[in-house]
């Protein structure tokens, strides 16, 4: 068939006539061939669709997570405790629970006039918050009151027993909590916190979730002797 066309195509071009032309057989072949070759490259196309769009969205996720876990990380990194008036320290950690998580930090303090800062994470359905407390020293003591700048630090996380967002770690290796907050006297031994961020997983880059973990010591608390 392919040898008649060219024999039909190069008398059509030198001047000739031909009137041979091509049979119904032959038409009905060329658009079968035709419509495989279309089905091929229109399956290639879709795959390589679906490819990217894959790649693109466990790049999305994996960023997500990353952003939300370096700003947890510089927070509790620069975690402090608090001098208060009438007793000898506020401990770092304010409140602390397996998705929660309040504590002082001199985060993004200026090194010529160094104040602490207030800081809590928590959770609001799959989206994980960030509430920030300017400090102020009205009697020599910083103090944290006013309304907190608030603002989304990862979506789509989610929480599970296994891998709590947060666990903490006393100098010795203890992990906890479970369900409950950690007691005030819990709370003045903790050296360190493991973070693990996972965010949930995407139909179009398979099924299995993001999931980052980090654990985070605190040397300040180390250097002011209050956590051995």
């Amino acid at each position: 068939m392919i040898a008649r066309l060219r024999r039909h195509l190069g008398a059509a071009s030198d001047g000739g006539e031909s009137d041979a032309g091509l049979s119904l057989v032959e038409l009905l072949v060329a658009m079968m061939l035709t419509s495989i070759l279309m089905a091929l490259v229109g399956g290639m196309f879709v795959n390589v669709a679906l490819a990217t769009s894959a790649s693109n969205a466990t790049t999305q996720r994996s960023s997500t997570a990353a952003n939300a876990m370096n700003e947890l990380v510089k927070v509790v990194r620069q975690g402090a405790n608090n001098a208060v008036s009438g007793q000898t320290v506020d401990p770092a950690l304010v409140s602390a629970t397996s998705t929660a998580l309040t504590l002082y930090s001199f985060v993004d303090a200026s090194p010529t006039a160094p104040a602490p800062t207030k800081v809590a994470f928590r959770m609001d359905g799959t989206k994980l918050l960030e509430d920030r407390w300017t400090a102020t020293s009205p009697s020599g003591y910083w103090v944290f009151t006013g309304s907190p700048t608030t603002r989304v630090i990862g979506t789509s996380i989610v929480t599970n027993g296994a891998d709590p967002l947060f666990a903490y770690r006393t100098a010795d290796g203890t992990v906890g909590p479970g369900t409950t907050a950690l007691t005030l006297d819990q709370r003045k031994t903790i050296t360190s916190i493991r973070i693990t961020v996972t965010i949930t997983n995407d139909s179009r880059a398979g099924s299995s979730p993001v999931i980052i973990t980090n654990t985070v010591g605190m040397p300040n608390l180390k250097a002011s002797g209050t956590a051995k």
